[in-house]
């Protein structure tokens, strides 16, 4: 069994912000898989699936992104997973746009969700994967992830999404290591097509 959370904000308002680009991550993985229906549930809208015969619970918080923790510690308690199959999807500021860092555990590196998730579980010790959106030297970075994605960015951020899902299938398979591996890095200009 695994529990896969895209990190993000509800709402149109926040669509198509930055800091939505973990929900639109999930999003693309679920395209992927062979659904069973989608639920509201631990304080936010659950996907239920299967991946090679195993049950996947793929979760995306209502509680906006700073009380992540809320939705995800819900969910780990009714579960019980154990934590190396739980993979926590979300934006980084500080890696540049189209890149992917999956890590094993970790800090909060700044970014308000993750560092709900870590005071309500209590601990660092939970699979995450980056999602590099660049940062910008004029605007303060609460503002900045706020915003949406320049439209000549539009390509490499979908490029990006496509590939993180695969990278996260590929998690599924293989485990984290495996995919630090193969995954981590910036997506090259040929994978924008």
């Amino acid at each position: 069994m695994k529990l896969i959370v895209g990190l993000g904000n509800p709402g149109p308002k926040y669509a198509d912000t930055r800091h939505n680009i973990g929900f639109q991550a999930v999003d693309a993985l679920t395209k992927g898989l062979r659904g069973k229906g989608q639920f509201r549930r631990w304080h936010g809208v659950a996907t239920e699936a299967s991946f090679a015969g195993e049950e996947i619970h793929i979760l995306k918080p209502m509680t906006y992104m700073n009380d992540s923790g809320r939705a995800v510690a819900a969910a780990i308690r009714e579960l019980n997973p154990q934590w190396e199959d739980i993979l926590i999807v979300f934006d980084d500021i500080a890696l540049p746009l189209g890149t992917l860092r999956f890590r094993r555990r970790g800090s909060d590196g700044g970014q308000k969700g993750m560092l709900s998730i870590l005071q309500a579980i209590g601990h660092q010790e939970i699979p995450r994967l980056r999602l590099g959106i660049g940062a910008d030297s004029l605007l303060p970075p609460r503002e900045f992830v706020l915003q949406p994605f320049a439209p000549q960015e539009i390509p490499l951020v979908e490029a990006m999404v496509t590939k993180a899902a695969m990278a996260i299938e590929y998690w599924m398979y293989r485990g984290i290591t495996m995919a630090m591996s193969r995954f981590n890095g910036r997506i090259e200009c040929s994978e924008q097509q």
